[in-house]
């Protein structure tokens, strides 16, 4: 059967110039490392989410924690817990404690979502603890936080500019009637 002339074209059309990429969701629990043009993102309440930015190396990390400190027997928890994801994360970047000056950390969510609702320290306000004491602990340095409140909010990573976005979401928990 011949080929039809139809279908092929005297001039190949150029490549897409390369442009961010649509953005990747990190869920809960997960952490991701990224390059290029990549987009982390992630929606918060009371969990915390974590970004890490390498410019020198061009890498960018965000993890989505529930909680703040893992139990003794689960110190591999990956991005659970914000004990666990920030050395987990430290190691997928393959940064070394000589590195660490060079990382920038940035810092959302722990909202207290139910108000009055809540026992008195909230699961919000234990991430934000847990995510303090492991930030001082390796000597990374917070270059942006947006943590508390009562209303959630998206942190957004972007590798190409080594850029972040962090915006309030969904109602205020005195706003709802």
């Amino acid at each position: 059967m011949p080929l039809s002339t139809n279908s092929f074209s005297a001039h190949a059309a150029s490549p897409p110039l390369p442009g961010p990429e649509a953005p990747r969701h990190v869920w809960a629990g997960e952490f991701e490392v990224a390059t290029g043009n990549a987009v982390l993102t992630s929606l918060l309440g009371s969990c915390v989410g974590i970004g890490l930015i390498w410019r020198r190396k061009g890498r960018c990390a965000l993890a989505h924690c529930l909680l703040g400190e893992a139990p003794p027997n689960e110190q591999n928890g990956g991005a659970r817990y914000v004990s666990t994801a920030i050395p987990a994360m430290l190691r997928a970047l393959g940064a070394r404690p000589g590195d660490y000056a060079e990382l920038e950390v940035v810092a959302a969510g722990g909202a207290s979502l139910f108000g009055k609702a809540q026992l008195p320290v909230t699961v919000g306000a234990r991430n934000i603890a847990a995510l303090e004491r492991s930030v001082n602990a390796l000597g990374l340095r917070v270059i942006h936080q947006r943590l508390g409140g009562k209303q959630g909010c998206r942190i957004t990573l972007r590798c190409k500019d080594m850029g972040f976005d962090i915006c309030d979401v969904g109602n205020r928990v005195g706003d709802v009637r």
